[in-house]
């Protein structure tokens, strides 16, 4: 590959992961709209919707060889780990959107990139850049002090507060599973998670009947919020580090509550909009950085 053509699929990655991430941050929007709806009943329809909508998406675009991707000869275990990641970690986000802020869920699940950039050296040996670090840690600070402006951000304990710990986790699992295994198609995995969750959901926990509406409002969650943005982020994934991506998906911990904010009124105080300034500020800068690092390495080498 050459560095022109690895400066273009970095700047896709870029514009497939900000697109992921508008996606998701309409999540608490979902979630506030049926309040009365607990983290199960949403999970319990959400992810079988998001893996009929994903196995469209692939049988679209893969056609009669859709079965090749759904099972590989090669490494079939990496969709089970992926799968898991997903299943394990939307279950958790949304259980902790329903317990908390969407605001202190957000600042919490911005861990994710410590995570990540721990499992990706960890798994592959890949290491982040010093701009994607220096990042990262300015991107914490600025946690730190949505953090101390968000006091509900543990109001509802230290349950809820490792339950939102544990979706960061996993969601930077499922990055670094996307990046580790990025020669395979990795959606058909995200397609056994949303089963995974169905399943185990109907099995232990009960699945409650829903009217037409909230059925109607959770599959269109599904797409929207869920299943669109995974095929972005799948794209996105491969074609940039991990920490990058992750950096990205920060942007999550400004828009979720913005949107809630604009549509509800669950009004983050100051300290939550300086703190997610400053995590803009790192997330751009860096991406711009990084995508300018690129650019200078591909002009210097065709010249």
């Amino acid at each position: 590959m050459t560095t022109a053509t690895r400066s273009s699929k970095y700047a896709l990655g870029v514009v497939c992961c900000c697109l992921a991430t508008l996606g998701w941050s309409l999540s608490g929007l979902f979630v506030r709209t049926a309040p009365e709806l607990d983290g199960w009943a949403v999970n319990g329809y959400r992810a079988p919707a998001t893996s009929l909508f994903l196995l469209i998406y692939l049988a679209l675009r893969y056609r009669g060889e859709i079965w090749g991707h759904l099972w590989p000869r090669r490494q079939p275990h990496a969709l089970l780990i992926a799968g898991a990641y997903f299943a394990a970690g939307s279950t958790l986000y949304v259980t902790a959107l329903t317990k908390g802020t969407v605001a202190s869920v957000s600042v919490l699940g911005a861990t994710a990139p410590f995570f990540a950039a721990l499992l990706a050296w960890l798994l592959m040996r890949e290491r982040t850049s010093t701009v994607s670090l220096a990042a990262t840690f300015i991107a914490l600070i600025g946690v730190g002090v949505v953090v101390q402006a968000e006091t509900s951000a543990l109001a509802t304990g230290w349950l809820a507060a490792l339950i939102s710990l544990g979706y960061a986790f996993c969601f930077a699992g499922q990055t670094v599973s996307l990046r580790k295994y990025r020669e395979l198609e990795m959606i058909p995995g995200i397609v056994y998670g949303g089963l995974m969750v169905f399943a185990f959901i109907t099995l232990f926990i009960g699945l409650p009947a829903l009217p037409r509406e909230q059925i109607g409002l959770l599959s269109l969650m599904a797409l929207v919020q869920l299943a669109l943005p995974l095929i972005l982020f799948a794209i996105g994934a491969k074609h940039l580090p991990v920490v990058p991506a992750m950096l990205i998906a920060l942007a999550d911990v400004v828009l979720n509550p913005f949107w809630v904010w604009l549509a509800y009124g669950e009004q983050p105080p100051q300290g939550t909009l300086a703190g997610g300034a400053l995590i803009l500020a790192a997330i751009i800068g860096a991406t711009l950085v990084e995508s300018r690092r690129q650019r200078l390495s591909a002009e210097g080498r065709a010249s």
